[in-house]
């Protein structure tokens, strides 16, 4: 069975290679950049609707432009791992961010799955997947499809 997840990214980065740019220069969640460091966890959403939920949240209320919809098809066989099951997340997470992101930087750092399942923040009761760029499965186990590739928000998503 293949796994599907979703991601808006910007349009002038589509390549497989390209999708953790943002995640060199700016924190998430569940990791933290730091100078020289290749930390670079590719954030997606399990469904259409969480990803751009996900994306609102971090866009200070502007739309963003230039992005592209982008669908992540991961093949059969890739090992994905849960945050709360296989690796026990803490039950008090939402409360300490700096301790999710060590835990997703110690998750990276290891290389001990291609994906994790983790709680969103937005919305506790739906996971994300992070992806692991460093994981050998990266470039075989995950296509990148552009469903839309000049994706635009609905404009009342950012009325204020």
């Amino acid at each position: 069975m293949t796994v599907s997840v979703f991601r808006i990214n910007y349009n002038k980065k589509l390549r497989l290679a390209d999708l953790y740019f943002g995640a060199l220069r700016y924190a998430g969640r569940c990791h933290t950049p730091s100078p020289g460091s290749h930390t670079a966890i590719v954030y997606a959403a399990p469904t259409r609707a969480l990803a751009q939920l996900e994306k609102r949240v971090h866009a200070n209320g502007v739309a963003p432009v230039d992005m592209a919809f982008l669908r992540l098809d991961l093949r059969k066989g890739a090992h994905l791992l849960s945050a709360i099951t296989d690796l026990k997340l803490r039950k008090d997470w939402p409360n300490d961010e700096a301790y999710t992101q060590s835990f997703g930087n110690d998750w990276f750092a290891r290389t001990s799955s291609l994906g994790l399942w983790v709680p969103s923040f937005v919305e506790r009761r739906e996971m994300n997947l992070l992806l692991n760029p460093e994981h050998p499965q990266y470039a075989t186990h995950v296509t990148v499809v552009v469903e839309e590739k000049n994706f635009q928000f609905d404009p009342r998503m950012f009325d204020t």
